[in-house]
């Protein structure tokens, strides 16, 4: 037999030698006792490596504890004596044989007790107890600084072994090495806080799963989760995909946490919104990982489905795929997957327009954005008119093409931009052009079309328009009825606070003041908090839109537009929030 074999160079006079030795270097602490050891450690380790490869040989702890009675004396009295855990060496073959005594699934009273006293051992190596004060002194090293640096030297010693590669597929008589995996995890549930460990934790989730023996413990998983997501544990983008994999709800979790921080924050901040987005890790491992993109995105669907008015969850998307699609971009393009695997429900040429590079409003110069968007809504109308047209569930084709033009929603904010005319007097684009704009921006903030819901509102639309141009662009004191009637309108649509402030930021008439007047009215009509509070939140996300796109804008007219901002920000929130406290 192999174990045999194995066995044959441990002979009953070469084991009584060294279990002498190892007895004289622990009970004596002279220094002719230390100069012996040192002498010895190039042999000893010897020593330990045959004894590794007959405990890797053996199929079972219990088995190797019967060929080898002596191996668990040997290796706890070599646990204390300095000389030996003074060696990088010696230390190593020390814990590989310990590791190898393990047993994942402990089958009789003899491996429980073993592993017991195993994990007793290893945490003497990393705890500050009376028993292991003599050792850390003769090292020289206070507690703390020897329990670190203990920690890390265990700590790669465990990661090369964690990165080995599984056994079982060489030589399927052996023991394998993946057997160890569930325990170490397990083990390491209570170090992963400890950012010394971090090198473990990443190679057991990185730990390619070619063995059904290599699962990693469930309790390691949860408490990988719950320490990365409340900032405990730093991991990298591949450890962070890795984690993901090994567990849905720790994704779904992770997104999760994005959406709460995102959606409880006092104001809107676009740059404070792509920090947090960033910093959790899943746009750029969404780019290499396209199950894990695909995963997140039904998250934002599913939570869209729910909070469909709210606004700040709709910039939170919009955030998170332009960080997606920066971070796809930075790859490999030999590497890099088509944008068609991520988005596979819409239509290529809708995709292209909206999301591929050089589509994005900040990549596409300014001269040309009228004919982008008059291309842009063109599509989307025949998209969803294929759609509505078709017997099998036309809405979920619909949504999944209104979800995509949010994704991509910077179009959305030019479009309402673009509806602002050049002069006071003046059409800011010819008749079917604003027609298509208004389109766009109807079906945007009203895609469902029962009972042509959606075409009376575009008809709607193009009436209130007139008369919103006629208001803010008419005399400084405007018709009370008329006023009125805007005022109503804006009870009850986000499209026509869109269309208001977009007026009262870009028109170059002097008239975010009647904008203003309009908020008052709208805020004296509105009883409830909850409405005043989604005036404001609303209000909030369009003119952090506005500010962004007028940063990358080096037109004459930024200047004016930075100024009005500053404005209408200040006097809406200082309103609006003595409304809502009120």
């Amino acid at each position: 037999m192999a174990s045999c074999d194995m066995l044959e160079p441990l002979s009953k006079p070469r084991v009584q030698f060294w279990m002498g030795k190892v007895s004289e270097w622990g009970e004596a602490s002279s220094p002719s006792a230390q100069l012996d050891a040192c002498r010895h450690l190039e042999k000893l380790r010897d020593f330990l490596q045959e004894v590794l490869g007959a405990l890797q040989q053996a199929r079972s702890a219990a088995e190797a504890l019967a060929s080898l009675p002596f191996v668990g004396q040997l290796l706890g009295r070599l646990c204390w004596i300095q000389c030996v855990t003074a060696d990088e060496g010696s230390v190593a073959l020390v814990l590989q044989c310990l590791w190898s005594l393990f047993s994942p699934s402990p089958q009789t009273a003899i491996e429980l007790k073993a592993n017991e006293w195993i994990q007793k051992t290893m945490c003497h190596l990393v705890t500050d107890d009376e028993e292991g004060c003599s050792l850390k002194k003769c090292v020289g090293l206070p507690s703390k600084e020897y329990n670190v640096n203990s920690l890390k030297k265990m700590v790669s010693l465990l990661t090369e072994d964690v990165n080995r590669g599984c056994s079982s597929l060489k030589n399927p008589s052996e023991r394998c090495q993946c057997d160890g995996m569930h325990s170490l995890s397990l083990t390491c549930v209570s170090l992963v806080t400890r950012p010394e460990a971090a090198p473990l934790i990443g190679a057991l989730l990185r730990r390619p799963v070619t063995c059904d023996r290599a699962q990693l413990s469930e309790e390691f998983v949860e408490a990988v989760c719950t320490s990365f997501l409340n900032k405990k544990l730093h991991l990298d983008v591949q450890s962070a995909v890795a984690l993901w994999c090994h567990s849905l709800t720790s994704l779904e979790r992770a997104v999760l946490s994005l959406l709460r921080c995102a959606l409880s924050g006092p104001r809107v901040d676009l740059q404070r919104l792509d920090e947090q987005v960033n910093n959790s890790l899943l746009p750029e491992a969404c780019a290499q990982h396209c199950p894990v993109f695909l995963v997140v995105n039904d998250v934002f669907r599913s939570t869209l489905l729910e909070m469909e008015e709210n606004s700040v969850l709709r910039m939170l998307i919009q955030s998170f795929t332009h960080c997606f699609l920066k971070a796809l971009a930075a790859q490999d393009p030999e590497e890099r997957l088509s944008l068609k695997n991520f988005f596979p429900l819409v239509p290529l040429s809708l995709l292209m327009s909206l999301l591929m590079p050089l589509t994005l409003p900040s990549e596409v110069p300014q001269e040309v954005w009228l004919e982008h968007l008059t291309g842009i809504s063109n599509r989307l109308q025949r998209a969803t008119a294929e759609a509505e047209d078709k017997d099998d569930e036309p809405s979920g084709s619909v949504f999944e093409v209104w979800f995509l033009l949010l994704q991509g929603g910077g179009w959305v904010d030019v479009a309402a931009q673009l509806l602002v005319p050049a002069q006071p007097h003046a059409s800011s684009s010819s008749s079917s052009q604003q027609q298509a704009l208004l389109w766009l921006l109807t079906f945007f903030y009203h895609p469902t079309n029962r009972g042509h819901q959606r075409t009376q509102q575009w008809e709607h639309m193009q009436q209130f328009r007139g008369d919103l141009m006629s208001l803010c662009l008419g005399p400084e004191t405007p018709p009370p009825p008329l006023l009125q009637a805007v005022a109503k309108s804006l009870c009850s649509s986000r499209l026509v606070l869109c269309l208001l402030l977009n007026l009262a930021i870009f028109s170059p008439a002097p008239c975010h003041t009647a904008a203003l007047q309009l908020i008052a009215k709208m805020s004296e009509k509105e009883e409830k908090v909850e409405e005043k509070e989604w005036l404001r939140r609303e209000a909030e996300c369009l003119l952090a839109a506005a500010a962004e796109r007028s940063q990358n804008s080096d037109t004459s007219a930024s200047a004016r537009v930075q100024a009005r901002l500053r404005t209408l920000d200040n006097t809406l929130w200082n309103a609006l929030c003595v409304c809502v406290c009120e």
